[in-house]
């Protein structure tokens, strides 16, 4: 292994410069869409279930219609396209016309001149319901007399089933010593983005709409739109950002098609936002996972077999379900080397909500589990966990977790070695003896490790179409229908171009997430933007430098090779001999069109024919401390150093911003994080009854940048949206095994959960 190319915490500190959007998130101009307030819009309201599960007998809007100041009232009977939506599976309707499935399913709209009118007319609907039997059980919901959510489905309740399974697993385990098996659980975890779902629909007086919602793909939204009533794609724009955080949440749509239909019924603009309590109740939610493992190694500490098996509740529709199913059984091995690997998942409709897309999709809940299975498992085979990891850790061009082929990569290997080194971790058992520790506070200090995979599997949306052009004003534009959601895709982006071509950051304007100005590109998810960008820029600048340094040189009547890209234009020697926008002025007197350049990114995917396996991974590993307060059994969160092996560094503000904020999100799905069901109900509804963690809680960071890549490769910098995420709650979790001794099978570690262990093991 070459030696590490590293960036410390100061190194990325020191580099960061104010984002590109800065002002505009300090002063709330011009704010999020939901902050598109203009004269003459009308108010947007919702009828939202007040059952989980419920046959629609009657269903009158003819009083709300009738409302003095109501412009609009829709019903699944006012939908003339489309009347349904959904990924792999088309289940969700935009309004309920039949029955409803969930908590706040919708089932009629309306667009009033206030908002007062707009519920007085909600409350003038005539809804009459028949309460049908909930299931709110995952594990009851695949039971063959279990009511059926969706009755369309051969299947009854049974979503999505998958398997993975490679080598003789009976002979893996008669060559095992030590085995561990343990049920552990995952938790329903909010999103909380700081805006909730809404935004405005405008009719643009042409005969087409615009939609201005905070999305992480304003192309699909469009698209869905278009078809649901019956519009010529060209006829819909979606713009989607500025966006008040994501996080997943907004992957997928929710009430844009309810927006879009009743501005299309009133020929009026509408805005319709969803309060928090609205938002809690209609929103996605991270799929709640029951795991049971099952792990195995010899006599040497050398991994010999897994097994697994997953249940998942998906909720009422399927939304983003099967790939997060997807995504659990492929990263429920690990990095880790196995003679005999069996995983098996299913994923479960049920009346609690809907779950869908969040950070760390799928993968975090089974890393959770995996790594307090390699934990234990070192300890009974007498290792340190740095070195039962070492030993198992698959080699750099093994085949990937499914068997497939992957980009070649030593990351896993990297991130250990360095974690390993770090103080935080090399000093952790001198801390834990301390003679002067107070007794009451025990501290702890566990370490995890986990890849990621980057993009969709195979099969998923993994081309692109970009966009390289020259602006009126000679700035220098990316064009992309990604979204800046606050990753600091723009940051990035004017970062990568200016070190490609050779111009400043300055020079450079990208223009994302308006579905009229750039090409479908494909959703802001799954940790690609940046390296979509990356590639783009690496394939296609020198060429596009190429071409306008020789119109540069045709205006100065030079030889192209004389000129070189610098800051504000070309220079020869060391002045600017042609500005950037002294070229776009000659080209547009001359009636020459500016120059503009499409571009086709093909997948970067696996040869291997294995649905849903990913051809790319980045990796991570952590160190944890935590303490742990054995009167009240609340654990804190001290210190977490992480160690992100994802490649050459783009935006060294968005990396270190991507590592804390995720990893704090990590720690709250370890700690506090869980929104439970009963019968179908949500036992909170808004931030006072859901606790995520904040500024407060964060611990000290120590965040490593490790920048090596294999030797040819191809792919470039990693993703670093969601990583942190899935190494931080592990590691927190392994932490306060290390601090107590408790073996952590459930998310979040709860006070009462601790108290318990601590009184039977004092």
């Amino acid at each position: 292994m070459t030696p590490h190319r590293l960036l410390d915490h100061a190194a990325l500190v020191a580099a960061r410069e104010p984002r590109p959007d800065a002002a505009a998130k300090l002063t709330g101009h011009p704010g999020y869409l939901t902050d598109r307030i203009a004269p003459g819009q009308l108010h947007g309201a919702i009828l939202g279930s007040p059952l989980p599960h419920a046959r629609i007998v009657t269903l009158d809007v003819s009083a709300a219609r009738a409302l003095p100041g109501v412009h609009a009232v829709v019903t699944a009977a006012d939908i003339p396209g489309d009347t349904h939506y959904g990924l792999r599976h088309v289940d969700r309707p935009v309004l309920c016309a039949d029955k409803v499935r969930c908590i706040a399913d919708p089932i009629a709209a309306v667009a009033a001149e206030t908002p007062e009118i707009a519920r007085a007319a909600l409350a003038a609907i005539r809804l009459e319901l028949e309460p049908l039997p909930v299931v709110d059980d995952p594990e009851a919901a695949l039971a063959p007399e279990a009511p059926k959510l969706h009755e369309d489905r051969a299947n009854g309740n049974l979503l999505h089933a998958a398997r993975l399974q490679r080598g003789d697993l009976a002979a893996a385990q008669a060559a095992c010593v030590h085995v561990v098996e343990a049920v552990y659980e995952s938790p329903r975890q909010m999103h909380v983005t700081l805006e909730t779902e809404g935004g405005v629909a405008e009719p643009d007086g042409q005969g087409g709409l615009t939609l201005y919602f905070g999305c992480q793909n304003p192309e699909r939204d469009r698209q869905v739109i278009a078809a649901m009533l019956r519009l010529p794609p060209d006829k819909v724009r979606a713009v989607g950002m500025p966006v008040g955080g994501s996080y997943g949440a907004k992957d997928e749509l929710t009430i844009q098609p309810i927006a879009a239909l009743l501005a299309w019924k009133s020929g009026r603009a509408v805005r319709l936002h969803l309060s928090r309590p609205a938002s809690t109740d209609l929103g996605v939610k991270r799929h709640p996972m029951r795991m049971r493992m099952r792990t195995g190694c010899d006599a040497e500490g050398r991994l010999r077999f897994q097994q697994v098996d997953i249940l998942a509740d998906t909720g009422a529709y399927a939304t983003h379900g099967p790939e997060v199913l997807d995504a659990a059984i492929e990263h429920a091995v690990g990095p880790y080397a196995y003679d005999a690997v069996e995983v098996q998942g299913r994923l479960a409709y049920t009346n609690n909500g809907i779950a869908g897309a969040f950070r760390g999709f799928g993968a975090v809940q089974v890393q959770f589990a995996l790594e307090q299975q390699i934990d234990r498992l070192a300890r009974a085979s007498g290792l340190g966990p740095v070195e039962f990891r070492r030993r198992n850790l698959a080699a750099p061009d093994a085949p990937g977790p499914m068997g497939q082929v992957v980009a070649p990569f030593d990351g896993p290997h990297r991130a250990l070695d360095v974690i390993a080194q770090h103080p935080l971790w090399r000093e952790a058992a001198q801390r834990a003896a301390d003679p002067a520790a107070d007794a009451r506070f025990r501290r702890g200090v566990g370490l995890a490790l986990v890849h990621r995979s980057d993009g969709f599997g195979r099969g998923g949306p993994n081309g692109a179409r970009l966009a390289l052009a020259l602006g009126a004003d000679g700035r220098i534009e990316l064009r992309a229908s990604l979204t800046e959601m606050g990753q600091n895709l723009l940051g990035a982006t004017r970062a990568i171009v200016a070190r490609q071509l050779g111009c400043s950051e300055d020079d450079v304007r990208p223009v994302l997430g308006d579905s009229a100005q750039a090409p479908d590109t494909g959703p802001a998810s799954a940790s690609r933007s940046t390296t979509l960008v990356h590639r783009a820029l690496h394939r296609h600048g020198p060429d596009w430098a190429a071409r306008l340094t020789a119109l540069a040189a045709d205006v100065l009547g030079v030889p192209a090779q004389t000129l070189r890209w610098g800051p504000g234009g070309w220079h020869a020697g060391q002045a600017c001999v042609l500005r950037y926008a002294e070229l776009a002025q000659r080209l547009a007197a001359a009636g020459t069109p500016l120059p503009h350049l499409e571009i086709e990114l093909p997948g970067e995917e696996t040869p291997s024919a294995i649905d849903a396996a990913h051809y790319v991974f980045g990796a991570c590993a952590a160190a944890a401390q935590v303490c742990v307060d054995t009167w009240t059994g609340a654990v804190r969160v001290e210190h977490l150093a992480i160690a992100a092996a994802l490649g050459p560094v783009a935006s060294r503000m968005g990396f270190l911003g991507q590592m804390e904020g995720g990893a704090l999100m990590g720690q709250g799905l370890a700690t506090t994080e869980d929104l439970p069901t009963r019968e179908g109900r949500y036992l909170a509804r808004n931030l006072d009854g859901y606790l995520v963690p904040t500024l407060a809680d964060a611990p000290r960071y120590d965040v490593t940048a490790i920048e090596n890549l294999m030797e040819g490769d191809e792919i470039g910098p990693r993703g670093a949206g969601e990583i942190s995420v899935n190494i931080a709650a592990p590691a927190v979790a392994n932490a306060v095994t290390a601090a107590i001794g408790m073996p952590v099978d459930r998310l979040p570690i709860r006070p009462d959960t601790v108290l318990d262990y601590l009184e039977q093991n004092p």
